[in-house]
């Protein structure tokens, strides 16, 4: 009985010391045309990051969201620009490009294409990190 209790104090210390050496992470789902929620997207971006300087973040750009981090799109240039020097990973999905027939060159050099946005947000959710879909 003894034994059992001090396994369980130890994985139950080795699991909380792993929760604090994880950093926090979180995936955006950005799927909407919408320059309002686009706009609330980035203030979001800043305001997690204030309270949470070491988060990492990924924004999913798919459907008609995708204009946003396009090279012709002057609405958000400075907010991409500024994302991706705080570190902040732009992610197109280029099944969305496709679908829209847009080059994958169109896109901001501040962003990556990935195949699928599906697909990206499922890895990410898959190796832990937390999801928010902006609406």
């Amino acid at each position: 009985m003894k034994r059992i209790l001090v396994s369980l104090i130890c994985l139950f210390l080795a699991g909380a010391v792993f929760a604090q050496d994880s950093k926090p992470r979180v995936v955006w789902d950005l799927s909407s045309g919408d320059t309002t929620i686009q706009a609330a997207v980035f203030r979001q971006i800043n305001n997690a990051r204030a309270q949470l300087p070491d988060l990492e973040i990924e924004v999913v750009f798919h459907g008609k969201a995708i204009y946003a981090v396009l090279k012709s799109d002057t609405a958000f240039v400075e907010r991409v620009k500024a994302a991706k020097e705080k570190g902040v990973i732009l992610a197109v999905c280029n099944n969305s490009l496709r679908r829209l027939k847009i080059e994958p060159s169109e896109v901001s050099a501040n962003a990556v294409v990935v195949p699928s946005a599906v697909a990206e947000l499922i890895r990410k959710q898959t190796a832990g990190w937390s999801y928010l879909k902006a609406n």
